[in-house]
């Protein structure tokens, strides 16, 4: 089965080439990588042409103009050009060891959504992830005891918790959707018309698709235990959310999802016609 890898990107273009550095490692190439702008300012052009070079696989670019964080819209951006019949969503920030793919692609089965966990790395411990670190995997050694410990603590959460909901209909949704490390099956992802594009601003739009997946019978699944721990690398954060106006238009989707109206009005079937395609 066909597997499309979508990075969404702005700016921090050298955490970028270390989440591809780790991606061009992959036991199980993907059938594509996409990178999915939001308008940077550093080079992204420049950027792509030399990773485009280094790919093995198609490897593509869509922009759109910054008008503020549109994580939905920057998402959709790169399944609307995609082919893969599975969706790989993967933050830029995000280094993978290299049977990530693989396990996304065992794991992934009929009724679920998949939904990764990943340790989150120091400033010290991002800056001795090194290129050449990544090259020979060796990176895992300097975690720290309680960075293992949370990692097999969350696998045991989000275990109970799919289990619990699928084989009782209790505890919730399974593993909550994590959007910078989940994938999903594309036929399940348009049932629900993708990521919901009136989410704007930093943050919502992760919890609304994975209650709307659950909402149309797709349970989260973590599949991260060791050793497939991803790696979070440090980093000030791009946006600070204004909470009254997501909060409020999460509550009212949270009503409209629970009558089981599970597919968003604007979301992948959004005009994209202001879309620069590379």
């Amino acid at each position: 089965m066909t597997l499309s890898l979508i990075i969404p990107v702005y700016n921090r273009l050298p955490l970028l080439e270390k989440c591809l550095a780790a991606i061009h490692k992959q036991v199980l190439a993907p059938s594509e990588i996409i990178l999915s702008d939001d308008g940077s300012q550093e080079d992204i052009l420049g950027f792509f042409a030399r990773q485009k070079i280094l790919s093995a696989v198609p490897f593509r670019l869509v922009r759109q103009e910054h008008k503020g964080f549109r994580a939905s819209r920057v998402r959709n951006n790169g399944v609307s050009v995609s082919q893969g019949k599975i969706l790989v969503f993967l933050d830029q920030d995000i280094v993978v060891p290299p049977r990530y793919l693989q396990a996304v692609k065992e794991n992934l089965k009929p009724g679920r959504f998949l939904s990764g966990y990943p340790v989150r790395l120091s400033e010290a411990q991002s800056r001795s992830l090194t290129l050449e670190a990544i090259e020979e995997f060796r990176y895992h050694d300097q975690l720290l005891p309680a960075q293992w410990a949370k990692i097999r603590s969350q696998y045991r959460k989000d275990l109970f918790s799919y289990l619990l909901c699928r084989y009782t209909g209790f505890g919730g949704h399974g593993a909550k959707l994590r959007g910078g490390l989940t994938a999903v099956l594309r036929e399940d992802f348009e049932a629900v018309n993708g990521f919901d594009e009136d989410f704007f601003d930093c943050g919502g739009e992760d919890d609304d698709l994975g209650r709307r997946l659950l909402a149309s019978g797709k349970l989260g699944f973590n599949f991260v235990r060791k050793p497939l721990i991803p790696l979070h690398l440090y980093h000030e954060p791009n946006y600070q959310p204004r909470r009254g106006d997501k909060n409020s238009y999460s509550a009212l989707r949270k009503q409209e999802i629970s009558r089981h109206d599970f597919r968003c009005a604007k979301g992948l079937n959004a005009s994209r016609s202001d879309l620069q395609i590379f």
